[in-house]
């Protein structure tokens, strides 16, 4: 099996406040499950997590009810308000479709957001729920989520899109905060977001240096192929970026089980409610 653990939809009449993605006029249209479905089966891609795109309940709760009968929706990453000391996450772990919750550093302007108290209280009662925590962090964020980290019990964290090493920022830096990242066992890494970050030039090996960082920091065992579809849309199709990924782990040597394990298994060991359709068994089970 195959998986893709971090893909979005939206449907801009819909009103959700998905902006800066929206100020953008490639993203400014609808990008639904039937439009996404040929490339995931071109590209022999299993099934999916969908991820919340803006920072409201209302809209996780439109993307649990959206149709998505032409894909496979293994799991859903939610929205809740973190820094509110009446988070309902009850109503998220009681849901088994719901298999994580994310923390949008990026769309926050308190730069420490993460270490606020309330967002660690609710951050360690999600992880105690069972579910993952995922964090779209930029390198500015990194030392806070270091911070964090140490305050929150054992269980999955997952890190969106490589940590965001856009390239015109301090690379040591960033690696820096890997690296200090990287201590966390339970700590996983998205293998997505270099068409994004670097746009046309991503063909041409410009992202190398980061590729190389993550599979020293992280290895095979803590990396999960994602797309951050339709992100990459500007600068990449779905299929180039996969076969991107099957060039990359061939150009390693990584043995089929290591291949595995980054195309499916460790999509299940970060998100441990994660199941397959018409089974009792988690993926992470078995991988």
């Amino acid at each position: 099996m195959r998986i893709d653990a971090h893909v979005h939809f939206w449907r801009p009449s819909d009103g959700f406040d998905n902006r800066p993605v929206a100020d953008n006029g490639a993203y400014r249209r609808d990008f639904l499950p039937r439009d996404l479905a040929p490339d995931l089966a071109a590209s022999r891609i299993d099934g999916v997590i969908l991820v919340q795109t803006a920072p409201q309940v209302a809209e996780t709760d439109w993307m649990l009810a959206l149709d998505t009968a032409s894909v496979n929706v293994l799991g859903y990453t939610a929205w809740v308000d973190l820094d509110s000391p009446d988070c309902d996450l009850a109503t998220r772990i009681a849901d088994p479709r719901v298999v994580g919750i994310r923390a949008q550093l990026r769309r926050v302007a308190d730069v420490a957001f993460i270490e606020r108290p309330n967002v660690v209280k609710n951050l360690a009662r999600a992880l105690e729920g069972g579910l993952n925590v995922t964090i779209l962090a930029e390198v500015h964020h990194h030392v806070h989520v270091l911070r964090m980290l140490d305050d929150l019990p054992p269980g999955p964290i997952t890190i969106n899109h490589l940590g965001l090493p856009f390239p015109d920022l301090d690379r040591h830096a960033w690696y820096a905060g890997m690296l200090m990242m990287a201590k966390r066992r339970d700590l996983f890494v998205q293998l997505s977001g270099v068409p994004f970050l670097f746009q046309e030039r991503w063909r041409e090996g410009v992202a190398q240096p980061v590729l190389d960082a993550v599979f020293e920091l992280f290895g095979p065992g803590r990396l999960v192929f994602a797309s951050d579809y339709p992100m990459l849309t500007r600068f990449a199709t779905y299929g180039e970026w996969v076969e991107a990924v099957e060039r990359e782990l061939a150009r390693r040597r990584l043995s089929p089980a290591e291949v595995e394990a980054i195309f499916a298994g460790n999509a299940g060991r970060a998100n441990p409610r994660l199941r397959l359709p018409s089974s009792n068994t988690r993926i992470g089970d078995s991988a």
